[in-house]
Protein backbone atom coordinates (compact mmCIF):
# COMPACT_ATOMS: atom_id res chain seq x y z
CA UNK A 1 0.00 0.00 0.00
CA UNK A 2 2.76 2.52 0.57
CA UNK A 3 4.15 2.42 -2.63
CA UNK A 4 0.97 3.93 -3.76
CA UNK A 5 0.38 7.52 -4.28
CA UNK A 6 -0.71 9.38 -1.39
CA UNK A 7 -4.10 9.88 -2.32
CA UNK A 8 -4.70 6.28 -4.05
CA UNK A 9 -2.62 5.01 -0.38
CA UNK A 10 -6.09 6.78 1.29
CA UNK A 11 -8.17 5.88 -0.62
CA UNK A 12 -7.41 2.53 -0.14
CA UNK A 13 -7.73 3.08 3.89
CA UNK A 14 -11.04 4.50 3.82
CA UNK A 15 -12.50 1.96 1.74
CA UNK A 16 -11.13 -0.75 3.92
CA UNK A 17 -11.80 1.03 7.59
CA UNK A 18 -15.15 2.34 6.47
CA UNK A 19 -16.56 -0.84 4.97
CA UNK A 20 -15.22 -3.06 7.63
CA UNK A 21 -17.07 -0.85 10.37
CA UNK A 22 -20.53 0.25 8.21
CA UNK A 23 -21.23 -3.22 6.23
CA UNK A 24 -23.43 -4.78 8.54
CA UNK A 25 -22.32 -8.26 6.94
CA UNK A 26 -18.63 -7.27 6.88
CA UNK A 27 -19.06 -5.50 10.92
CA UNK A 28 -20.74 -9.20 12.06
CA UNK A 29 -18.64 -11.47 10.69
CA UNK A 30 -15.35 -9.51 12.38
CA UNK A 31 -17.31 -9.15 15.86
CA UNK A 32 -15.53 -12.10 17.24
CA UNK A 33 -12.28 -10.86 16.66
CA UNK A 34 -12.20 -8.08 18.63
CA UNK A 35 -13.30 -5.53 16.04
CA UNK A 36 -16.33 -3.84 17.95
CA UNK A 37 -17.51 -0.45 18.04
CA UNK A 38 -14.36 0.84 19.86
CA UNK A 39 -11.98 -0.37 17.55
CA UNK A 40 -13.86 0.93 14.71
CA UNK A 41 -14.33 4.45 15.37
CA UNK A 42 -10.51 4.08 16.51
CA UNK A 43 -9.44 3.23 12.68
CA UNK A 44 -11.94 5.79 11.63
CA UNK A 45 -10.06 8.41 14.06
CA UNK A 46 -6.53 7.23 13.16
CA UNK A 47 -7.95 7.72 9.11
CA UNK A 48 -9.01 11.28 9.73
CA UNK A 49 -5.89 12.23 11.91
CA UNK A 50 -3.94 11.14 8.62
CA UNK A 51 -5.92 12.99 6.68
CA UNK A 52 -5.51 15.92 8.83
CA UNK A 53 -1.94 15.60 8.73
CA UNK A 54 -1.61 15.36 4.86
CA UNK A 55 -3.09 18.66 4.58
CA UNK A 56 -1.02 20.14 7.27
CA UNK A 57 2.45 19.03 5.33
CA UNK A 58 1.09 20.65 2.17
CA UNK A 59 0.50 23.63 3.37
CA UNK A 60 3.80 23.29 5.36
CA UNK A 61 5.32 22.66 2.32
CA UNK A 62 3.61 25.63 0.48
CA UNK A 63 4.90 28.33 3.19
CA UNK A 64 8.57 26.70 3.41
CA UNK A 65 8.58 27.23 -0.47
CA UNK A 66 7.24 30.82 -0.34
CA UNK A 67 9.91 31.44 2.41
CA UNK A 68 12.56 29.74 -0.17
CA UNK A 69 11.55 31.87 -2.82
CA UNK A 70 11.25 34.94 -1.12
CA UNK A 71 15.09 34.83 0.57
CA UNK A 72 16.25 33.65 -2.80
CA UNK A 73 14.39 36.25 -4.74
CA UNK A 74 15.81 38.76 -2.23
CA UNK A 75 19.48 37.42 -2.12
CA UNK A 76 19.72 37.88 -6.33
CA UNK A 77 18.41 41.36 -6.20
CA UNK A 78 20.28 42.51 -3.55
CA UNK A 79 23.38 41.01 -5.43
CA UNK A 80 22.61 42.73 -8.81
CA UNK A 81 22.12 45.89 -7.05
CA UNK A 82 25.10 45.77 -4.91
CA UNK A 83 27.08 44.63 -8.31
CA UNK A 84 25.45 47.62 -10.69
CA UNK A 85 26.16 50.34 -8.03
CA UNK A 86 29.93 49.12 -7.46
CA UNK A 87 30.50 49.09 -11.01
CA UNK A 88 28.99 52.18 -11.97
CA UNK A 89 31.57 53.79 -9.26
CA UNK A 90 34.20 52.15 -10.53
CA UNK A 91 33.49 54.35 -13.79
CA UNK A 92 34.45 57.44 -11.29
CA UNK A 93 37.19 55.99 -9.22
CA UNK A 94 40.01 53.89 -10.17
CA UNK A 95 41.39 50.67 -7.87
CA UNK A 96 44.64 52.66 -6.56
CA UNK A 97 42.05 55.72 -5.41
CA UNK A 98 40.99 56.18 -1.98
CA UNK A 99 37.19 56.03 -2.63
CA UNK A 100 37.59 52.61 -4.31
CA UNK A 101 39.81 51.51 -1.37
CA UNK A 102 37.46 52.75 0.98
CA UNK A 103 34.59 51.21 -0.67
CA UNK A 104 36.19 48.04 -1.96
CA UNK A 105 34.59 48.42 -5.24
CA UNK A 106 37.19 46.36 -6.81
CA UNK A 107 36.24 43.51 -4.24
CA UNK A 108 32.82 42.51 -4.96
CA UNK A 109 33.51 38.83 -6.54
CA UNK A 110 31.77 37.43 -3.28
CA UNK A 111 30.67 33.85 -3.83
CA UNK A 112 29.56 32.84 -0.39
CA UNK A 113 26.42 33.93 1.04
CA UNK A 114 27.46 35.08 4.69
CA UNK A 115 30.51 36.71 2.71
CA UNK A 116 28.07 38.47 0.33
CA UNK A 117 25.96 39.83 3.21
CA UNK A 118 28.70 41.09 5.15
CA UNK A 119 31.01 43.22 2.19
CA UNK A 120 27.68 44.68 1.11
CA UNK A 121 26.64 45.75 5.35
CA UNK A 122 30.12 47.37 5.11
CA UNK A 123 29.66 48.60 1.69
CA UNK A 124 26.80 50.47 2.04
CA UNK A 125 27.75 51.83 5.78
CA UNK A 126 31.04 53.43 3.97
CA UNK A 127 29.23 54.70 1.25
CA UNK A 128 26.74 56.57 3.57
CA UNK A 129 29.36 58.18 4.86
CA UNK A 130 30.42 59.94 1.62
CA UNK A 131 27.93 61.74 0.28
CA UNK A 132 30.02 63.43 -2.67
CA UNK A 133 30.57 59.70 -3.65
CA UNK A 134 26.33 59.25 -3.72
CA UNK A 135 26.14 62.33 -6.17
CA UNK A 136 27.87 59.96 -8.70
CA UNK A 137 25.23 57.56 -8.50
CA UNK A 138 22.76 59.80 -9.20
CA UNK A 139 22.99 59.89 -12.95
CA UNK A 140 22.70 56.14 -13.34
CA UNK A 141 19.30 56.50 -11.27
CA UNK A 142 20.77 56.08 -7.46
CA UNK A 143 19.36 58.77 -5.29
CA UNK A 144 20.27 58.64 -1.83
CA UNK A 145 16.43 57.29 -0.86
CA UNK A 146 17.62 54.14 -3.11
CA UNK A 147 20.66 53.62 -1.20
CA UNK A 148 19.08 53.50 1.78
CA UNK A 149 16.17 51.23 0.70
CA UNK A 150 19.24 48.75 -0.70
CA UNK A 151 21.03 48.78 2.98
CA UNK A 152 18.03 48.08 4.26
CA UNK A 153 16.98 45.12 2.21
CA UNK A 154 20.26 43.92 2.87
CA UNK A 155 19.78 44.26 6.47
CA UNK A 156 16.49 42.20 6.14
CA UNK A 157 18.28 39.28 4.49
CA UNK A 158 19.27 37.28 7.52
CA UNK A 159 15.85 37.63 8.95
CA UNK A 160 14.31 36.26 5.76
CA UNK A 161 17.18 33.46 5.78
CA UNK A 162 15.80 32.57 9.23
CA UNK A 163 12.32 32.35 8.42
CA UNK A 164 13.37 30.12 5.33
CA UNK A 165 15.34 27.68 8.37
CA UNK A 166 12.36 28.10 10.29
CA UNK A 167 9.53 26.85 7.37
CA UNK A 168 12.18 24.30 7.05
CA UNK A 169 11.84 22.86 10.33
CA UNK A 170 8.65 23.26 10.31
CA UNK A 171 8.06 21.27 6.73
CA UNK A 172 10.59 18.37 8.05
CA UNK A 173 8.49 17.97 11.28
CA UNK A 174 5.12 17.58 9.85
CA UNK A 175 6.66 15.43 7.22
CA UNK A 176 8.10 13.15 9.82
CA UNK A 177 4.79 13.01 11.77
CA UNK A 178 2.39 12.64 8.69
CA UNK A 179 4.90 9.19 7.55
CA UNK A 180 4.20 7.76 11.03
CA UNK A 181 1.06 8.14 11.06
CA UNK A 182 0.82 6.64 7.85
CA UNK A 183 2.74 3.71 9.02
CA UNK A 184 0.55 3.25 11.76
CA UNK A 185 -2.58 3.65 9.50
CA UNK A 186 -0.93 1.14 6.89
CA UNK A 187 -0.82 -1.84 10.05
CA UNK A 188 -4.59 -0.78 10.79
CA UNK A 189 -5.56 -1.93 7.16
CA UNK A 190 -3.70 -4.76 6.70
CA UNK A 191 -4.94 -5.78 9.78
CA UNK A 192 -8.63 -5.68 8.48
CA UNK A 193 -7.59 -7.75 5.02
CA UNK A 194 -5.36 -10.19 6.78
CA UNK A 195 -8.61 -11.28 8.26
CA UNK A 196 -10.84 -10.14 5.85
CA UNK A 197 -8.85 -12.86 3.61
CA UNK A 198 -9.52 -15.63 6.41
CA UNK A 199 -13.12 -14.50 6.99
CA UNK A 200 -14.56 -14.43 3.57
CA UNK A 201 -13.88 -16.78 0.73
CA UNK A 202 -14.35 -16.70 -3.25
CA UNK A 203 -17.89 -17.22 -2.71
CA UNK A 204 -18.30 -14.39 -0.83
CA UNK A 205 -15.79 -11.71 -3.36
CA UNK A 206 -17.72 -9.23 -2.81
CA UNK A 207 -16.78 -8.65 1.08
CA UNK A 208 -13.59 -8.91 -0.26
CA UNK A 209 -13.55 -6.21 -3.02
CA UNK A 210 -15.61 -3.91 -0.47
CA UNK A 211 -12.50 -4.12 1.79
CA UNK A 212 -10.41 -3.40 -1.28
CA UNK A 213 -8.92 -6.95 -1.89
CA UNK A 214 -8.45 -7.61 -5.42
CA UNK A 215 -10.47 -10.90 -5.87
CA UNK A 216 -9.09 -13.00 -9.21
CA UNK A 217 -11.68 -13.42 -11.81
Amino acid sequence: MKSKSINNFMEDCRIAIFNAADDTVISTRFAPFGFDETKHQANKTLYQETTDLIAQDKIEHAEYDAARIDFNNAVDDARKIYNTITRSLQYWYAPDTHEALKLGLYNNKVARYTDFVQAAKEFYAELEKHPEVMEKLVPFGHSGENIATYKTNVDNLDDLRANREKESGDAQYTIKARNAKMDELADAVADIKRLGKLIFTEDEAQYLEKLGILVKS
